[in-house]
C-alpha cells in the first residue's frame, strides 16, 4: 500500500507515481490484461521507484488492474522495497526456493488464478523456463504478451524526469572533460577510463548503463571496444563515448580527442561528422519523423562516400537504464525511413559515428531534448575534435 513519502527514499513525488500507475492500468484495460507481471528492472523502477543491483535474480512487480500492486523479491531485497518504493507490499523469497510459487500464491490471493496475466515477452529477465513454471502453477490463467504497455508511458518524459536527464548530461560532459585531459602520450587507455570515471562520480553520476568506451587509434574502429591497457602514442586519437546516470536516468556523449595535431584524413572525417551531428540536432523538433532526423546526418556522410562506414542507427531514446543497456532505443530510436514522429518531452542520444578501417572511430554524439518549439542540447563539449 502507498506510504508516507517522508519515510522513504523515492525519486519522484507519490502523485507522479500514482499518475504513472493510472496510465499503465489504462493500457492494461485497452489490451485486455487483468494483472500485469513486470520483471524488467527499468519498468519496475518507472512505476515504483524500487531498484537494486541484484536484478539478475528473479524479481517481479504484480499490478492488478483494480487492486494494490505487490512485489515478489529475494528476501535480501525486501529492504529495498521498504526503502526505495512507494509501494510497500512485498513477498520475500528465501534463497534456494523457487520464486514462482510465491508469485503464484500472490496471484491466487488476488483471485486472479483464472485471469489474463500480461507478461513482458520482450524482457531479458523472464527466462522461458520461469514462465513455463508459472504457467504450470496457474493452469487456469491465460498468460498473454504485454510488452509495450509500460514502455508507451515512458516515451514522453515528465519535467521531473527531464531535470534528472539534464543533470546526467552535465555529469557526462564532466566525465568527458576529465577523460580528454588524460589523453597524453605514454599513458594508457585505462588511465583515460579512470579519469572518466573520476569525473563522472565527482559530478554526481551513479553507475551508468554501460562502461565508458575508450579506445585509441585504428583499434577504435572495432564496434563497442573499450579500454585495454593500450599505451597512447604521440600520433594517436582517442575515441571516448560515455554515459552518466542520475537516479537511473542516463545521458550520453562521445568525442574524438587527438594527441597533438590530427592527421589530415582524421581531420577531414571529423569535420564531416561534426557537420552531420549539427544537421541532425538542427532537424530536431516536434512533428519531424525519426527517419528525417537520421537522413539529415546520414545523407551528408553518404554524399561524402563514407556511408558504408556508418553501420548503425542514428540515435536512440534516453531515460531509465540499468546495465547492460544505456538507453531506451527499444521504445523509440532514430533510424532510416522510420515514420514515427518526435514529440515534446522525448530525449535522444544522437550517435553519428563512422568506423573507418585504418583510421578508427570518428564521430560526435550528444544528448538532445525535444521541446515544444524545437530542441535543447543537453551535453556541452566542443566538436568535432578536442585537441590535446
Amino acid at each position: 500500500m502507498p506510504r508516507d513519502a517522508s519515510t522513504i527514499d523515492i525519486p519522484f513525488p507519490v502523485a507522479e507515481f500514482e499518475g504513472r500507475l493510472a496510465k499503465i492500468r489504462a493500457g492494461m484495460r485497452e489490451r485486455g490484461v487483468d494483472l500485469l507481471l513486470l520483471t524488467g528492472p527499468e519498468n519496475i523502477y518507472y512505476v515504483s521507484g524500487y531498484y537494486t543491483t541484484g536484478y539478475h535474480v528473479y524479481q517481479a512487480l504484480l499490478i492488478p488492474v483494480d487492486a494494490a500492486p505487490c512485489f515478489v523479491v529475494r528476501k535480501l531485497e525486501l529492504g529495498n522495497v521498504h526503502h526505495h518504493s512507494w509501494i510497500g507490499d512485498g513477498a520475500p523469497v528465501e534463497d534456494g526456493v523457487d520464486p514462482t510459487e510465491a508469485t503464484a500464491e500472490r496471484i491466487r490471493r488476488y483471485g486472479a488464478e483464472r485471469a489474463r496475466i500480461g507478461y513482458e515477452d520482450q524482457a531479458v529477465f523472464l527466462p522461458p523456463a520461469t514462465l513455463d513454471r508459472l504457467r504450470a502453477r496457474l493452469p487456469g490463467a491465460r498468460f498473454v504478451p504485454a510488452s509495450g504497455i509500460v514502455e508507451a508511458c515512458r516515451m514522453i518524459k515528465s519535467p521531473a524526469e527531464i531535470a534528472y536527464l539534464r543533470r546526467a548530461a552535465e555529469a557526462a560532459s564532466a566525465g568527458m572533460r576529465d577523460g580528454a585531459e588524460a589523453c597524453i602520450a605514454g599513458r594508457t587507455e585505462n588511465d583515460v577510463a579512470a579519469a572518466v570515471y573520476g569525473g563522472l562520480v565527482r559530478a554526481g553520476s551513479e553507475y551508468a548503463g554501460s562502461p565508458p568506451y575508450v579506445t585509441a587509434g585504428a583499434r577504435s574502429a572495432v564496434g563497442h571496444a573499450t579500454y585495454a591497457m593500450n599505451v597512447l602514442e604521440p600520433a594517436d586519437h582517442v575515441w571516448i563515448e560515455i554515459g552518466a546516470s542520475i537516479k537511473r536516468y542516463n545521458a550520453g556523449i562521445g568525442r574524438v580527442v587527438t594527441i597533438g595535431t590530427p592527421k589530415p584524413e582524421l581531420a577531414r572525417v571529423a569535420d564531416l561528422m561534426g557537420r552531420a551531428i549539427e544537421a541532425m540536432i538542427e532537424a530536431v523538433r516536434p512533428g519531424v519523423t525519426s527517419g528525417e532526423i537520421d537522413r539529415a546526418g546520414r545523407g551528408l556522410v553518404e554524399a561524402a562516400g563514407l556511408g558504408i562506414h556508418w553501420q548503425h542507427r542514428g540515435g536512440y531514446g534516453l531515460g531509465i537504464s540499468f546495465p547492460p543497456g544505456l538507453g531506451e532505443g527499444h521504445i523509440m530510436d532514430i533510424k532510416p525511413n522510420d515514420p514515427r514522429r518526435l514529440e515534446p518531452g522525448m530525449v535522444f542520444h544522437l550517435v553519428p559515428i563512422v568506423l573507418v578501417p585504418g583510421v578508427g572511430a570518428v564521430g560526435c554524439t550528444d544528448t538532445v531534448l525535444v521541446t515544444a518549439t524545437g530542441h535543447e542540447l543537453l551535453t556541452t563539449m566542443p566538436r568535432p575534435v578536442i585537441r590535446r
